[in-house]
């Protein structure tokens, strides 16, 4: 079955409750996810490695059940678990973090936020780029970690259908594409992932002619290089950036919650396409962060989403940049 504009339009971006509510996990009900708070866009948090430059930007935010933290998990173990940290057992707020990179004349998106047909909480990306005096024509290339509605929705405007950074260029991991590009995606994919395809064709369509599809180890710029993270997504990739004898990796969702993701990281994100790949990469991750003193820019973690990884008992620790 091929998605095509008609089939968006008749049964699947039209119906934002709908949308906010897929591929979660089964846990969400009526309009729990509706209620989530307003967000401000607000000044940008900046800070330098070298002479390259990181700029992040809020998207707004969303908010979960938290059951859809730890799908592998007894409730009464991850309420236990949660409460012990300081957080609440129902739901879970979750940032939108976004991280521009500006690198001699380049300027690098990493991802593009929600838009605005996702969570009425979000699709703040181009208010925070007039609030930080940024100007979204001035972006050279954007990097899409991948294609959840959170990341890709904000490709373009979805009310005149204009792209939102009209002189980038797109990359994407080739294996990322060939999954949610696939013209038979609703036969081969299960219905909670069904409206996520349709918004991914929707917007990844729209600038298809400008996506360059790269494999693990690509360069975007000379020091901003896309690494494989898979599991997440099949094709999940995160950014590492590298000056001055410096080095920042820039997550996507690979590491999405700043206890469970780092002290537990065999619990399973309901939201994880491939889940044993997601936790071996977790681990991967947090092993390579802690052993190279690696600052992390994490999508979700609190704002601005900037912070290390200490070793800690058998798993990990996140602490917050300062």
């Amino acid at each position: 079955m091929t998605i095509s504009r008609r089939t968006i339009l008749g049964g699947g971006l039209a119906a934002p409750a709908t949308l906010r509510l897929a591929a979660l996990g089964g846990a969400a009900t009526g309009g729990a996810l509706l209620s989530s708070p307003a967000r401000a866009a607000q000044d940008a948090h900046r800070l330098t490695l070298g002479a390259t430059e990181l700029i992040v930007l809020t998207d707004g935010g969303l908010s979960l059940p938290a059951s859809t933290l730890a799908g592998n998990v007894e409730e009464a173990e991850r309420s236990a678990f949660l409460a012990a940290g300081g957080f609440d057992t129902a739901m879970r707020d979750s940032a939108l973090n976004i991280t521009l990179i500006r690198s001699g004349d380049a300027l690098v998106l990493v991802d593009t936020g929600a838009g605005m047909n996702f969570f009425e909480s979000a699709g703040l990306l181009a208010d925070s780029f007039d609030v930080a005096g940024l100007d979204r024509e001035a972006v050279t290339h954007v990097v899409l970690t991948h294609a959840h509605p959170d990341h890709v929705w904000g490709i373009i405007d979805d009310f005149d259908e204009a792209e939102r950074f009209p002189n980038a260029g797109y990359l994407i991991g080739a294996r990322e594409w060939d999954f949610w590009m696939d013209p038979d995606f609703l036969v081969n994919n299960p219905e909670e992932l069904h409206s996520f395809g349709l918004g991914a064709q929707r917007n990844l369509g729209a600038v298809a002619e400008k996506v360059t599809r790269v494999g693990a180890d690509h360069s975007v710029v000379p020091g901003v290089t896309m690494i494989a993270t898979p599991g997440h997504t099949p094709g999940h990739m995160s950014v590492l950036v590298e000056d001055g004898g410096e080095q920042v990796l820039v997550l996507g969702d690979a590491l999405t919650h700043p206890t469970i993701s780092f002290e537990r990281p065999d619990w399973q994100p309901t939201s994880d396409q491939v889940p044993e790949q997601a936790i071996a990469t977790r681990r991967a991750l947090l092993d390579r962060a802690a052993t190279d003193r690696l600052m992390l820019i994490g999508y979700h973690l609190p704002w601005p989403g900037v912070g290390r990884v200490e070793a800690k008992d058998a798993a990990w620790r996140y602490v917050p940049a300062g």
